[in-house]
């Protein structure tokens, strides 16, 4: 998809800042491939048997949210403008998101997960990779309310 600029609209956005929006923002994902994107959701729950052996039980907190994000072939440029602004103090961060469980965009405080790459057409003079290959990270909602 193209925005108005002729750019590439993101999957999802990332700042410092909970005004993270698709207008303001540190860094832009671009779409994973297709079926590469699993949006997970867990609940914490208290809960315990009664003397019926009876689940009761409640929701803790709020749901939380995991986005994994993968692609085929991603440029060596992005994948390293993406982890350059991960590894510069962004531990944990604004995401900007589509919330697959109600249809509507979102922005929550994340922090990224697992990160895997294969270098993919590498320079025999500079040994530097011009692609990745299988390129995937993870971002998880910190559940802060």
């Amino acid at each position: 998809m193209d925005n108005k600029m002729g750019e590439k609209t993101g999957y999802i956005y990332l700042g410092s800042s909970p005004a993270t929006d698709r207008e303001n923002y540190a860094i832009m994902v671009p779409y994973p491939d297709e079926g590469k994107a699993p949006f997970e959701t867990s609940r914490m729950v208290d809960s315990a048997r009664n003397a019926n052996g009876e689940v009761v039980g409640r929701m803790v907190g709020r749901s939380v949210h995991k986005q994994s994000l993968a692609w085929s072939v991603m440029p060596a440029e992005k994948w390293w403008e993406m982890n350059r602004w991960f590894e510069q103090g962004h531990f944990t961060f604004y995401c900007h998101y589509f919330n697959h469980n109600f249809g509507q965009w979102e922005t929550r405080l994340f922090y990224l997960g697992d990160v895997k790459t294969n270098p993919f057409v590498v320079s025999t003079e500079t040994g530097e990779p011009r692609f990745y290959r299988d390129a995937s990270f993870n971002v998880i909602d910190c559940g802060v309310v």
